[in-house]
Formats: C-alpha cells, sequence, structure tokens
C-alpha cells in the first residue's frame, strides 16, 4: 500500500498545525511502571448488539467475560508486581455518547481505583481492535485528514482530561497500541505515525498539562518503530516510550496458527527450545514429525505441505541463534537510541512481551523454555535500566495464572526474580 503526496502532505500538515504546549510538562524519572502485566479482558472487545455488528451495546462491558478475578490482581500485587497495562477497546469510548459515555468513563475510573486501592499504577492504553472494522487501528490511520481520525483525536483528549483530573503519575495514557498502516514501507509507517503521533500527544496535553504519556514507533511498536522515532518534539514533555518484544515470533507464537503460507509460527511446531541449542536439530524435527503423523485429519499431501512448512520455521529458528547475546544486541539498539537523544533509559517500558503457554488449555511453549526466555528477556530489560509488561495476565494462550484457580504461577514468578 502506497500514499499518495496528498495524503503524506495532509500527514504533515496535521502535525505542524498541532498546537504545542509541551514545555509545560517536564519529563520526570519512572519509578511507577517497572514490573508490569496487561490485562486484556475487563474493557476490550465490547460486546455488540444482537444483530448489528456495528454498534455497540450502551454497557459495553458488563459480560460475564469482563469480570477479572479478584483474588488474581490482588495476588498479582502481592508477588511484586508495580503496575497493570489496562487495554481499552476504543470503539465504544468513539461511539457511545451522552450517558452512555459518562457511563463508560465511570466504569473506567473505578477499574483504576480498585487497581490503585492494591498498590498499582496503570497505564490506560488505546487498543483498537478489529472486531469493529470500522475502528481498528488501520481505519484509524488511513487518513489523518479524516473525520475517524479526528473522532479518535478528540477521545483521546476526553481521556486525557479525565485521567488528569487524578493528578497522579501512577496513572499514564497509552496513545495507540501498536500503530500500522496498512502495506505500507516502513519508512512510510515512520512519516505517517510521527504526525498521527505528535497530534494525538498535542491533543492529550492540552488537556492535561502534567499526565505521564506514553508513545510508541512505527509499524507495530518494534524495536525498528521506536529506534526510527524521533523524539525531539516530546524530550522536555512528561512522556514514556514503549516498544514490544516478541523475538523470535516462531519461538513466542508456537502454537499459534494464523493460517497464512508464510505465517511465523505453525500448530506443529511447539518444541522449539530456548536456547536455540539446547536441544539438537535432530531432536526437535522428530517430535514435529510425530505431531503432524498423529493428526488423523490430514491426508498424506497436507501432512507433507505440514511438515516443509515446520522446517521452513525450524530453520530460520536456527539460523538466527536465538540466545541471551542474541536478545541482549536488540536491547541495546533501544538503549543507545535513548542515549543518543538524551532520553532517561528509565523512560523507556517495553509495554508487551510474552510467550505461549503449554497446559491443559493450550500447547504452546515447552514451560522450562518459555520461563527461561521471559527470564533473560526482563531482565536484560532491567540491566539497561527499562521497564517491562508481559502480556498477558489471565490470556488463554500468553497468561501467567495457573490453569486451576486465580493464583500467579509460581514458576513465573521466580523466573522473573520477583520476590514472591
Amino acid at each position: 500500500m502506497e500514499f499518495s503526496r496528498r495524503q503524506l502532505l495532509s500527514a504533515s500538515i496535521a502535525a505542524l498545525t498541532a498546537l504545542s504546549v509541551r514545555a509545560a510538562a517536564a519529563p520526570k524519572t519512572n519509578s511507577r511502571f517497572q514490573h508490569g502485566g496487561s490485562i486484556h479482558t475487563m474493557m476490550n472487545w465490547g460486546a455488540l448488539r444482537d444483530g448489528d455488528p456495528q454498534h455497540y451495546l450502551a454497557r459495553p462491558f458488563e459480560t460475564a467475560r469482563n469480570v477479572f478475578p479478584a483474588e488474581l490482581v490482588r495476588d498479582f500485587a502481592q508477588v511484586g508486581f508495580d503496575f497493570i497495562r489496562l487495554t481499552l477497546d476504543v470503539g465504544p469510548f468513539i461511539q457511545l455518547q451522552g450517558s452512555d459515555r459518562d457511563a463508560l468513563e465511570r466504569k473506567l475510573m473505578d477499574n483504576l481505583q480498585l487497581f490503585q486501592e492494591l498498590g498499582l499504577s496503570v497505564i490506560v492504553d488505546c487498543h483498537p481492535v478489529e472486531q469493529v472494522p470500522g475502528y481498528s487501528v488501520q481505519s484509524i490511520l488511513a487518513a489523518l485528514e479524516a473525520p475517524l481520525f479526528a473522532q479518535y483525536t478528540a477521545m483521546i483528549s476526553r481521556l486525557a482530561a479525565l485521567l488528569g483530573e487524578l493528578r497522579s503519575e501512577r496513572v499514564a495514557l497509552e496513545l495507540m497500541n501498536e500503530p500500522v498502516i496498512g502495506e505500507a514501507s516502513h519508512r512510510t509507517q515512520v512519516q505517517v505515525w510521527g504526525a498521527a503521533q505528535l497530534v494525538l500527544h498535542d491533543a492529550a496535553r492540552r488537556a492535561a498539562v502534567d499526565l505521564p504519556i506514553l508513545l510508541t514507533g512505527a509499524d507495530y511498536g518494534g524495536i525498528s518503530g521506536l529506534t526510527d522515532l524521533d523524539p525531539s518534539p516530546f524530550i522536555d514533555s512528561n512522556t514514556l516510550f514503549s516498544y514490544h518484544y516478541y523475538m523470535p515470533l516462531s519461538f513466542t507464537h508456537q502454537g499459534i496458527d494464523f493460517g497464512t503460507p508464510d505465517a511465523p509460527s505453525s500448530p506443529y511446531v511447539v518444541d522449539l527450545p530456548y536456547p536455540y541449542d539446547a536441544v539438537s536439530p535432530d531432536g526437535i524435527s522428530a517430535k514435529i514429525e510425530a505431531r503432524i503423523a498423529a493428526n488423523t485429519t490430514l491426508d498424506q499431501a497436507a501432512k507433507m505441505a505440514a511438515m516443509a512448512d515446520a522446517r521452513r520455521i525450524l530453520d530460520g529458528f536456527l539460523a538466527d541463534g536465538w540466545n541471551r547475546a542474541r536478545i541482549e544486541k536488540d536491547f541495546v539498539r533501544v538503549a543507545n537510541w535513548a542515549d543518543r537523544n538524551g532520553i532517561a533509559r528509565s523512560r523507556i517500558v517495553m509495554g508487551e512481551c510474552g510467550v505461549t503457554r503449554r497446559d491443559r488449555i493450550f500447547t504452546g511453549a515447552e514451560p522450562t523454555y518459555r520461563r527461561a526466555w521471559l527470564s533473560d528477556v526482563t531482565g536484560i530489560a532491567q540491566t539497561q535500566g527499562f521497564g517491562w509488561a508481559l502480556w498477558e495476565i489471565n490470556g488463554r494462550e500468553f497468561g501467567i495464572q495457573r490453569a486451576d484457580d486465580n493464583r500467579i504461577d509460581p514458576s513465573i514468578v521466580e523466573a522473573l526474580g520477583m520476590p514472591g
């Protein structure tokens, strides 16, 4: 997907015409967002009207799915975590009006109070999902001169004003999760998201002069997006900077079927080790072949295709040599970017990281290797001076709760070096 000169020009104009109030909010040292986890169920995937998949219920987060166990969040705080990253489905916050929107905002504030009473800080993460395509990241960023982006900007302004009333360094606003613009080149992604984020930041800052604001890079918010971000407009603002880390995808997303020919993972490739050389390649291949052979729903041709796909994934994983030293190289890139731009490393938060689980609910990474990866990734982040958040606390695929009760898995707590 290529952007026209008109679209790029409109993005630049949007950035240049945003009223700058950055100097009013000086950056502060981040001591509130060190060890966290995401909740993606309380206020996301809002309930839709029956027979109307484009419109939300007046109370979209009142279903059983939205109930987060109180004992789980208490245990989360007690074992040593210090913040929640609460994802928001932005669709209801844009679409609902009047008393319905007031009720939605009250629910958000009630949830924040619940977390803060347990001593937890909160990042309120504006996290578009594709349940209603009109409110997806792709739709919101398709044209910065379009009404939808103006509506999103107005939503950011309202949320910032609401959170700003708390006058707390323990609550931050994340402007958008994993921004991405169609099939545009990385260069175009950086340009357009840079303009969009500048507009959103300034809207939030006008509404809340000292609210901590979490910024991110383009192209799904990874390391390359962050290190290509020009932070100069935000240096003197009370901002944090985020990146997400799931490398390599073939390891962290084991067991997930993306359903595409070039997918980075396969439901059959669930025995990859970490570090990469902890098991012989022949041993890994044998387990993959056994899994495919045991699937009685596949005919011979399908089994051959599945094995070829699995070999592609395995060969790529082994060739890249994923171990602690390889991950350290990635994180040093972030540290060097921060140092080069005069950004205190304490202002960096690895906003998401995680590995699929293996239990009676889901067959993902082998637990020993999962714990080793989590230990290295979070440990390296801490060594570099960054905060971090796991994806996610109670998810089916990436959750860190025990399968049989509402407690954090103590083996994960130990791997993370938490006090427990």
